[in-house]
């Protein structure tokens, strides 16, 4: 018994400090996805970092232009995106007849989106009217605090929680940007041993998986948002000109499921195109009004054809790659992440696979060398 306490004792800084990174974990938990987003926008600010390092030398000024003038007007688009999506997600499954996303965060700052928002469709026929209700909200809830408090109540709290969550994830992002050199640094000299040991091992495996992230998130998530972005706004803009029963059903929702798809060389986004011209086809035949609209029918698909799967496929293509991870494993990490993690596992898949695949791939391989001599 006496040896058990001896030995805790020679190792009370080890515990001491197994028990603040436990800390650690337990606090940061809650902030899992915040985390996440913050990491990704780290992986998509660091190539427009170096290319702006030339011009701008001091280094919170360099990343506040990365943020303000790229990043974050990036975020607010993809937020805007995700969140109609989801609206219309929830409109299409109600429509089925099943049951929509359950009442949160996510989902009421959707309901919002499809109530109050400036759709891409209002946009491209130039309909900038503000719903009449607008101007009876400002007064009613600007003028009382008992208004405002019910407001977010109502929407459960969202309104805060999101300006909060958004907060922290900047101030995350900017300094793992500005401080990613002196965090390495850091790194290398507090566990010197630890990075030398097995021929350097460590260093090789946090350096292969630090490239694959920055290829899949600048290079695949970041084509998945541009042919997204591209594939909704083509669909909202036939939409606005489309003849009875000819229109695109969830345009926003259709572009997020060709960006993913978008990911699969060659037959990608066909297989999202295809089933959706086919169910155009059967509904305007359905309708009666296939053969006075096919010279319209005939234009959406040539325009979906060129602008949502030539051109981008043609500029983007070329920065889609995903380094040492198989292709068809970060597709099941795109479709598994969310399932699991919610709109966050998009990210986490992606982190999570990297981790494993480099560690079967350097690490299992150097320890399994290492035992046989």
């Amino acid at each position: 018994m006496q040896g058990i306490f001896k030995r805790a004792y020679d190792a009370k800084w080890v515990i001491f400090g197994v028990a603040l990174v436990l800390l650690l974990l337990w606090v940061a938990w809650p902030f899992l996805a915040v985390i996440v987003y913050a990491i990704f926008i780290y992986y998509i600010a660091r190539p427009i970092k170096r290319r702006l390092r030339p011009y701008i030398k001091n280094d919170s000024l360099l990343v506040a232009a990365c943020m303000f003038l790229l990043v974050l007007p990036l975020l607010l688009i993809i937020g805007y995106t995700l969140l109609a999506a989801l609206s219309q997600f929830n409109s299409l499954v109600a429509g089925m007849g099943l049951q929509s996303i359950s009442p949160g965060p996510l989902s009421n700052l959707s309901m919002a989106v499809a109530q109050h928002n400036l759709t891409i469709e209002k946009v491209v026929s130039g309909d900038f009217s503000v719903p009449e209700d607008w101007y009876g909200m400002l007064p009613g809830y600007g003028g009382s605090i008992a208004s405002l408090q019910h407001l977010l109540v109502a929407t459960g709290g969202t309104v805060v929680d999101v300006i909060f969550k958004v907060f922290l994830m900047l101030v995350i992002a900017f300094y793992l940007i500005r401080d990613d050199e002196r965090i390495k640094s850091w790194v290398a000299s507090t566990f010197p041993d630890i990075i030398q040991e097995h021929d350097r091992m460590l260093g090789k495996y946090f350096k292969a998986v630090d490239e694959d992230l920055e290829k899949i998130f600048f290079g695949n998530v970041l084509s998945i948002v541009f042919f997204a972005i591209v594939a909704a706004i083509v669909f909202s803009a036939l939409n606005v000109f489309a003849p009875p029963s000819m229109d695109i059903p969830s345009p926003i929702l259709m572009g997020i499921l060709c960006g993913v798809s978008a990911l699969v060389p060659v037959v990608g986004m066909y297989l999202i195109t295809v089933p959706l011209f086919l169910y155009i086809l059967i509904s305007s035949l359905a309708a009666g009004t296939f053969i006075t609209s096919i010279s319209y029918y005939i234009f959406m698909a040539a325009a979906v054809l060129v602008f949502v799967q030539t051109l981008p496929e043609l500029f983007i293509r070329p920065f889609i790659a995903s380094g040492q991870v198989n292709t068809g494993l970060l597709m099941f990490a795109y479709i598994l992440g969310p399932v699991v993690f919610g709109i966050a596992g998009l990210f986490i898949g992606a982190i999570v696979l990297v981790l494993l695949t480099h560690y079967f791939r350097i690490v299992v391989p150097t320890l399994t060398k290492a035992s046989r001599i």
